[in-house]
């Protein structure tokens, strides 16, 4: 009998307790208001407040009013749409120093063709596919900087570039917050150098003599001067040595079944660097602007200087054999008169100055130029000299 009595006064204090917290704040139409602060302070509606229905609280519009927090009511509708709150702004330095703790990487800006980007170097682990993650984890970072662009810079343990991955910073945040799917994300990047490439065959490094032209020079009597080789890149600029063209009065270039007569006009002649550039065009104004048809085909091309023992590939004419294709491997970097030079041993003979180098990504790495005869040791003129003179005539 005693325990029968100590269960109901048990249960007589649990429903005491329930009884109070219902009625701690007071109650609407039967239902327990709900305490509500805004900011610390106690908020008290003027119309309905903040209740309890079916153990769940219900706040009132005004309770969001109160709080800044935008919304769009429709009446007519019943429906509410709130507002998601921008996110807070980066910090700067909170996110460079994530990046340097995390993986290794600062970060730095740089204005690219007059786009600002933020740029992070990451040093390779693997290959570019199982590195993945850790390109978009710091893709999530620069993305929150304030650039227009996000780029990571692949490099190898000597510090060398190995190639770029780079994304409109919008289109990263756009991809973070749902407003785009992967697929279309995928079609944004911006891939350079070796990341995530597939060497060529030699069967299809052969494919790329159609951008490789033999260059023929007369003086002016007509009579036969020079022979030597060249190469296409950006489209119609046509690069050969400096020495295959000089003192000529006359230059016919053949390429891919087309003879351009560039004896007027030059992009560029360096002697020194013996390199000589022309936009080549079937005809051209009075300034030397092109205003004819211009080759088909060019050469992507790396400005880096390619490791002691990457395959390389030449494309020349020598001895008048148009467009041979000879293999070999990067034997040695030189340095001669202050300037670079790849030994290589891609095998070169009279007629093949001015051809291309190529590495075994079809990329133009350097301009043939000379060779030991009797031996194997030929040399080519890096592309950063081509670029360097790109890079001053458009300035």
């Amino acid at each position: 009998m005693k325990r029968k009595i100590a269960l109901i006064v048990a249960l007589s204090f649990l429903v005491t307790g329930a009884v109070s917290a219902a009625s701690l704040w007071g109650s609407f139409k039967g239902n327990a208001v709900v305490k509500t602060t805004v900011g610390g302070t106690v908020f008290k509606p003027s119309g309905t407040p903040a209740i309890q229905f079916n153990g769940q609280p219900l706040i009132p519009l005004s309770v969001l009013d109160k709080a800044g927090i935008k919304y769009t009511y429709d009446k007519s509708k019943l429906t509410v749409d709130v507002k998601k709150p921008a996110a807070p702004a980066a910090d700067p330095v909170t996110l460079a120093k994530e990046i340097i703790d995390n993986y290794g990487s600062g970060v730095t800006f740089m204005k690219d063709y007059g786009v600002m980007v933020a740029v992070s170097y990451l040093t390779q682990i693997d290959d570019y596919d199982s590195d993945w993650y850790y390109f978009d984890q710091i893709f999530q970072r620069l993305s929150k900087f304030n650039a227009q662009e996000s780029r990571v810079v692949y490099v190898n343990a000597d510090g060398e570039e190995i190639g770029s991955v780079s994304i409109e910073s919008k289109a990263y945040r756009d991809f973070m917050a749902g407003k785009i799917k992967d697929a279309d994300l995928q079609t944004k990047w911006i891939v350079t150098g070796k990341i995530g490439r597939t060497p060529l065959t030699p069967k299809e490094i052969g494919k790329l003599q159609n951008s490789v032209g033999v260059v023929l020079t007369y003086d002016d009597s007509g009579k036969p001067i020079a022979q030597g080789s060249g190469f296409v890149i950006r489209d119609n600029l046509f690069i050969t040595n400096h020495h295959v063209v000089e003192g000529a009065k006359k230059i016919t270039i053949k390429l891919d079944g087309v003879t351009y007569d560039a004896s007027n006009w030059y992009y560029f002649d360096n002697k020194d660097a013996d390199l000589w550039g022309v936009m080549l065009s079937t005809s051209y104004d009075a300034q030397g602007r092109p205003t004819g048809s211009s080759p088909a085909y060019s050469l992507d091309y790396d400005t880096a200087i390619p490791q002691i023992g990457e395959k390389v590939y030449a494309i020349g004419s020598p001895v008048g054999l148009e467009n041979s294709l000879s293999e070999g491997i990067v034997s040695s970097i030189r340095t001669d008169n202050g300037m670079t030079l790849i030994q290589h041993t891609a095998d070169i003979d009279h007629g093949s100055s001015g051809g291309v180098l190529l590495n075994e990504f079809g990329d133009a790495i350097g301009v043939t130029s000379s060779g030991v005869e009797g031996s194997n040791l030929e040399f080519a003129i890096p592309m950063k000299y081509v670029q360097k003179e790109i890079d001053i005539i458009e300035k």
